[in-house]
């Protein structure tokens, strides 16, 4: 059973190999307006938090001169918040760590709340996280410094119940220390997200274009293999039987125009590989080698008929240049193919195109094997 048609020697192929370079272009650019966003958005959120424990540092504060000091403080907190990812200018740093750390002490002097606290923390905890890494050792010094004063106040007044701002003090700088933190961690994850998003986009490319040549090649190869056939017969017959190297000549003249066209097709990814014209590909070919050659089974499935296709285009490819064949056996299957070939080396060298029609079965839940023995070699694909 060999279906009729035309040689075909063409792959779908998803897209061209141009139109990956263009994907690629607008994927970049789409990955940068994302990053960009994101960026944007944090750096509003950061402003937001410090902005939102300075009125929680005004919450208590009951000293006038001490409230008109938080909202001048936060000034220069507000400003570092922009530089939350990288070192911002000294003299913006300078001024925020003094100014928060003066109301603080204000606070402290005058015995107000200690709620004050927490700009002091949020701007150190701003300070320590504008670097991806920051020592531990760091921290620590910035609690210390945080708390020290606490501990001076209480040797001056030694009657005050110190404890409580003990205890806000170290709250405060924990709980501002944990979301600068956190939020440096989701932005450095968000980071890592977006570099593997670009490094999964070129391999994909990269892949992409490599089956368009893996394609490319099998179509001129196989082609050319035909071409090549057909001239020899031609030399034979040219003198003995000029009709029909004629006749021989029209065919390769055929052969080159359905190259081209099927070259084409690869190009804007509108090839289709069918079994049964493959078959009759084949058969062209196998005659011509004075091949004996046997069909039986029914055709693959339709969803399965494309890579089914390209192992008999494959196969007969390899037969033709790597064996010296007497009879070759084609069994078909819903859902298999199987190609077998006497005159086989007896150390077959690896078949490359082979090899990659074995990736893509794999990928789609099936295997291809190949073995030979006593000369036999077989060619089985299967769909589970």
């Amino acid at each position: 059973m060999a279906g009729t048609g035309s040689a075909s020697t063409g792959l779908a192929s998803t897209g061209a190999a141009g139109t990956g370079a263009a994907s690629t272009a607008v994927a970049g650019t789409a990955v940068a307006s994302a990053l960009t966003r994101m960026y944007r958005y944090t750096t509003i959120s950061v402003v937001f938090i410090v902005v939102f424990f300075a009125f929680i540092a005004m919450a208590e504060v009951e000293h006038p001169a001490i409230q008109i000091a938080v909202v001048v403080s936060a000034l220069p907190a507000g400003a570092l918040a922009f530089f939350w990812d990288r070192r911002a200018p000294a003299w913006i740093t300078i001024l925020a760590v003094a100014s928060t750390t003066l109301v603080w002490w204000a606070t402290l002097l005058l015995q107000n709340w200690p709620t004050t606290v927490i700009l002091l923390s949020a701007v150190l905890s701003l300070v320590l996280t504008q670097t991806p890494r920051t020592r531990r050792v760091l921290w620590l010094a910035a609690l210390v410094y945080v708390l020290v004063p606490i501990g001076v106040a209480a040797l001056v007044d030694p009657e005050r119940y110190w404890l409580s701002y003990l205890y806000a003090a170290a709250l405060s700088f924990g709980v501002s220390g944990v979301v600068f933190v956190l939020n440096r961690y989701a932005w450095n994850l968000y980071l890592e997200l977006d570099e593997a998003r670009r490094v999964s986009a070129e391999l994909a490319v990269t892949k992409e274009r490599f089956r368009f040549a893996s394609d490319l090649h099998d179509i001129q190869g196989h082609s050319l293999h035909v071409l090549k056939l057909k001239t020899q017969l031609v030399d034979k017959l040219i003198d003995r039987d000029p009709a029909a190297a004629h006749a021989h000549l029209a065919e390769a003249q055929q052969l080159i125009n359905e190259t081209l066209a099927n070259t084409r097709s690869l190009a804007f990814g509108e090839r289709h590989v069918a079994v049964a014209s493959e078959l009759a590909n084949a058969s062209e070919l196998f005659t011509a080698a004075g091949i004996r050659w046997t069909v039986t089974g029914e055709f693959p499935s339709d969803p399965n008929e494309e890579l089914f296709g390209l192992v008999v285009r494959e196969a007969t490819t390899n037969i033709l240049r790597h064996a010296q064949p007497s009879t070759v056996e084609v069994t078909l299957g819903a859902r298999r193919v199987r190609i077998s070939n006497d005159g086989s080396p007896a150390s077959p060298r690896p078949l490359s195109g082979l090899a990659r029609l074995g990736e893509r079965f794999a990928s789609a839940g099936g295997t291809l094997r190949t073995s030979t023995t006593n000369g036999v070699f077989v060619t089985d694909a299967e769909l589970t």
